[in-house]
């Protein structure tokens, strides 16, 4: 089942940023030369989007991580996260949108936070995926508010079904990978999209570097990530603050962005394939083609599907045996993070081409497709207030 239709029930804008000035799309405007792609801005004044599921009857779901809060705080100076309960999910449905769920867990600094990360439907309830950034330690620091934090859970009543910092507090899958920081943090559980396919849910930990399964109100280590042993990164990407909030807001306030070999995995986007495999995209350190899109037989070991890639965010599937990747940047230069970018991968022949965005998607972080095959993605992911859901016109 597609990630941008996917059912709990059914199986268990144009932002750009350069030189640090910010110029946005009034919402519903979509803004291109004759003949080149364009952005519909569909929802703005987003506050750290992440997550779109798209339904079947084309509302569209968003997870706003939120904007943190006044405390309990943890940290100090750029490191510093507080916490509130400001996150949300954000429902468009036909000319209707605007938040449908508030109050949900999030900490956070200025400019960025870590929260809901992805969404789904259950019956006239959401289940929704909260990320966090550290193990049960850290988050017990933030008070007895935040216990959702880095969990599976239903929105009415707070039903938890799957507690991701509890699996890496307690089991440290990926304790065989090598440290590529010697100050890395060894328990740093960020869980960031999940999907369900045969045997229950499945959980990419970002911070992790591990898929999850939960089932029964159990966790499982599905599978682990190797780290990814290429060239070094560009020394403009390690110097970037840009690049430093972007991995934080994925992997967690404990990491760093790589300069040298290896890269850690940092799995992001699952989807459930039609050949019932699941697909899986890392992040990969930002170091330029370092991103893999790993092929998973739940119950296998998992096999490099795609290589050669930079910055995976997301996936999706498109309804004709395609496999939609959403890239956070597809490198750096001297001004930072290059604009992010789509690519459509055939399952059958791994045949790759890119979507036109014409270079308009800045620090993507989301994705969905409709049942038409519409493209959306959640467009200035980093920041408070910001963020924008566009759609792409090719």
């Amino acid at each position: 089942m597609s990630r941008s239709r996917k059912s709990w029930a059914g199986t268990c804008l144009a932002v750009a940023v350069a030189g640090g000035v910010t110029v946005g799309l009034v919402p519903g405007t979509a803004v291109a030369a004759q003949g080149a792609p364009s952005l519909q801005v569909i929802a703005g004044k987003l506050n750290n989007p992440r997550g779109i599921t798209v339904l079947g009857d084309g509302t569209i779901l968003v997870a706003e991580s939120g904007t943190g809060g006044k405390g309990p705080c943890v940290g100090s100076g750029e490191g510093r996260q507080c916490f509130g309960a400001t996150g949300s999910v954000y429902r468009v449905k036909g000319a209707k949108k605007g938040r449908v769920v508030t109050g949900l867990p999030s900490v956070g600094g200025p400019g960025e936070a870590i929260g809901p990360v992805d969404v789904a439907v259950s019956g006239k309830d959401y289940i929704v995926l909260n990320g966090f950034g550290g193990g049960t330690a850290q988050r017990a620091k933030f008070g007895s508010k935040a216990r959702r934090m880095g969990t599976l859970y239903r929105v009415r009543g707070g039903k938890i079904y799957g507690d991701l910092v509890a699996h890496e507090t307690r089991l440290d899958p990926d304790w065989v990978l090598p440290r590529t920081d010697p100050g890395e943090p060894s328990v740093n559980a960020n869980p960031w999209r999940f999907a369900s396919a045969a045997g229950g849910v499945y959980v990419t930990d970002a911070g992790g570097n591990d898929l999850l399964r939960v089932s029964g109100g159990k966790t499982y280590t599905e599978a682990i990530f190797p780290h990814n042993e290429i060239a070094p990164a560009p020394k403009t990407a390690a110097a970037s603050p840009q690049a430093r909030q972007l991995l934080r807001a994925i992997a967690g306030p404990g990491e760093a962005v790589q300069g040298g070999i290896p890269v850690q995995s940092v799995p992001t986007g699952v989807v459930k394939g039609p050949d019932g495999a699941l697909y899986v995209g890392e992040l990969g350190g930002f170091a330029p083609g370092a991103s893999r899109i790993w092929r998973i037989v739940p119950g296998h070991r998992p096999k490099v599907f795609a290589s050669g890639l930079t910055a995976v965010a997301d996936l999706a599937l498109d309804g004709r045996g395609n496999l939609v990747a959403l890239t956070m940047t597809t490198g750096f230069g001297q001004n930072g993070p290059q604009p992010g970018a789509l690519y459509r991968i055939n399952l059958k022949t791994k045949a790759k081409s890119e979507i036109p965005t014409g270079g308009k998607l800045l620090f993507p972080t989301g994705l969905g497709v409709g049942p038409k095959g519409q493209i959306y993605v959640a467009n200035n992911g980093i920041g408070s207030g910001a963020g924008q859901l566009v759609r792409v016109r090719a």
